[in-house]
């Protein structure tokens, strides 16, 4: 595992792009969540960033994974390590809203919706 040479955001300068990026970064993430019965978005001045939540107490973050033979508890550590060191300071909280099986990419389950 790399270390972020980068140090952690401070609490009031946390963006939802740089952790929507992050998230989208990990392999086993096919896209962030946009659909579900809360879901989670970032709302900013004429758009959203869908699949991100940040609050004063907690980051969370929705996400579609790539199933890789892993448990579902590896991978969604795999995520809330990648997202750490943007979240400034807050506690990541990674939600897993649908799982697709490796041979299945074709018919992601959001297919309206572009990974970003």
């Amino acid at each position: 595992m790399t270390e972020s040479s980068s140090p952690p955001a401070p609490p009031g300068d946390v963006s939802a792009d740089a952790v929507a990026e992050a998230a989208l970064g990990c392999p086993c993430v096919l896209s962030l969540a946009t659909q579900g019965p809360a879901l989670l978005a970032t709302h900013l001045p004429g758009r959203r960033v869908v699949g991100v939540s940040i609050r004063e107490d907690a980051c969370e973050v929705g996400v579609v994974l790539r199933l890789d033979g892993r448990p579902l508890p590896e991978l969604a550590e795999e995520v809330r390590r990648a997202v750490e060191p943007v979240a400034g300071g807050r506690p990541v909280h990674v939600t897993i809203t649908d799982v697709v099986l490796p041979d299945d990419d074709a018919n992601e389950p959001y297919p309206d919706e572009a990974r970003t």
